[in-house]
């Protein structure tokens, strides 16, 4: 293998996918990373009065802190689909299909050409995610949120954090997995395993608790008297540089030979057989047969999940559409029961805004009993109120919650009126109802589905393509 330039210089073009290098590309696609962050902080303020803004209030306000904190978690989550989309280019697949082979025999030094594939991929990664993270900064700087300076080098240095454990674990787990789309499914979980560990670490509450950094200082979370995490972290990262140096060190020096070439160069009928030094059993080297039943699942196992997917969204619009479109006296019931997103804050804490509240439909017949919520009808308009009295058919019910002038939504209603009972919410769904209703919903459930309707084959086409890669890697 003959190279124009240096080894450094042909790391910095793998590291990057482009065919050469361009610090241009690298500025667009640090800047496009940018952008993305700051639509999905855009479309996240939509869903402000949701269950998400108590489950995540860090990326709903609206100061630096959170479009910045959208910016690393969206680019870790693009870096991790970015390595495993190219993970042959990035990682140290290459020695296995002996690209490094010549250039050890022909004298170069394997420890050094290490050092410059990892040296070259953190410096492109940081590269883009430092462009990325400036741009999601100035960016900020036009909405006019809260400045403030003290959160700023915590959250670049999270961010470098999370790249620099997932690259070098990548790169380790391609030393030693042989089949790349195991290797694959590898790093998609060593990503949630990462999740996991700054939950249990409690890691993630302090990163995500803008008010304790300012109070503390910046390095607080990566102290190991806060959250050993960055400990941990430390101690992985240092385990797998040192794997993958003593490993690739030494396969790079050897050729290795697939089993399917051995196979192609036999005469018909003769295939070869290894022994297993521990059973003494023989098996076959020939893997075309399981090559053919891998892309027949495969190919089931797409063809499933886009009809799922499909379907799943042609059933969820559906259902919007019937809850959009319920009138008085026309409500929809599903199994005996109404549901009703809930738009006021009248019910709090019981019901809250945009919560999608479940309601038993009720005949007249049906007792009723002091302190149930109850969904009635006065003058052909719908009202959620709790049940404060009860006299004889005559119920005195009134709101939880008032946000001025209270007692003036206390009502007397006949038994007549009151048709449903309150039973449970789901604060989830009425929040994924509340995305499905903006534009960037509406293209995941209704654009996104019709477009794999109409290029199904196409879609299956490219999968099939992408199989036959891996299986010949």
């Amino acid at each position: 293998m003959i190279y124009k330039n240096s080894y450094f210089k042909k790391e910095m073009r793998q590291a990057y996918i482009e065919n050469h290098i361009s610090t241009k590309r690298k500025l667009a696609f640090g800047a496009f990373l940018g952008f993305i962050a700051f639509a999905v902080h855009f479309v996240l303020q939509t869903l402000i009065q949701s269950v998400i803004t108590d489950v995540f209030p860090h990326i709903m306000q609206t100061t630096y802190f959170s479009t910045l904190f959208t910016y690393i978690t969206v680019s870790f989550l693009l870096y991790i689909l970015y390595f495993i989309v190219y993970y042959e280019y990035l990682s140290f697949v290459e020695i296995r299909k002996n690209r490094w082979y010549l250039l050890v025999k022909m004298g170069y030094s394997a420890k050094n050409m290490i050092f410059t594939k990892i040296i070259a991929l953190f410096s492109s990664f940081i590269f883009i995610y430092t462009t990325g993270f400036a741009v999601t900064f100035i960016m900020t700087v036009f909405l006019k949120y809260p400045f403030t300076t003290g959160y700023l080098p915590t959250l670049y240095v999270a961010g470098i954090i999370d790249i620099a454990v997932i690259t070098f674990v990548a790169t380790t787990i391609s030393l030693f997995s042989s089949q790349t789309s195991n290797a694959r499914y590898a790093i998609f979980f060593s990503s949630v395993l990462l999740y996991i560990l700054k939950i249990v670490t409690d890691y993630r509450r302090i990163i995500t608790s803008q008010n304790l950094i300012l109070l503390e200082d910046f390095l607080m979370p990566f102290c190991s008297s806060a959250s050993p995490y960055f400990m941990i972290i430390v101690i992985i990262i240092t385990v797998c540089f040192a794997m993958c140096f003593f490993r690739a060190k030494n396969i790079a020096k050897y050729y290795t030979l697939p089993f399917e070439s051995i196979n192609q160069e036999l005469s018909p009928g003769k295939r070869i057989a290894r022994i297993n030094e521990r059973t003494g059993k023989f098996y076959l080297l020939d893997s075309r047969d399981i090559a053919k039943i891998r892309s027949k699942i495969f190919d089931i196992a797409t063809t499933s999940l886009l009809i799922a997917f499909v379907c799943a969204t042609v059933i969820f619009n559906i259902f919007i559409i019937l809850i959009s479109t319920s009138q008085p006296g026309k409500e929809v019931t599903i199994r005996g029961v109404i549901p009703y997103v809930f738009k006021s804050e009248t019910m709090y804490p019981e019901i809250e805004m945009n919560d999608l509240a479940y309601f038993r439909r009720v005949d007249e017949t049906e007792k009723l009993e002091l302190g149930w919520v109850v969904l009635f009808r006065e003058k052909n308009i719908e009202y959620i109120e709790r049940i404060t009295k009860i006299d004889g058919d005559t119920f005195t019910v009134d709101i939880d919650n008032y946000p001025n002038e209270p007692g003036t939504m206390i009502k007397e209603v006949d038994r007549t009126q009151i048709y449903g009972v309150y039973s449970h919410r789901n604060r989830w769904l009425g929040a994924l109802i509340l995305f499905a209703n903006t534009i960037a919903g509406r293209m995941l459930f209704l654009f996104i589905p019709v477009l794999i309707l109409f290029f199904y084959k196409p879609i299956k086409t490219f999968f099939q393509k992408s199989s036959k890669l891996t299986e010949n890697d």
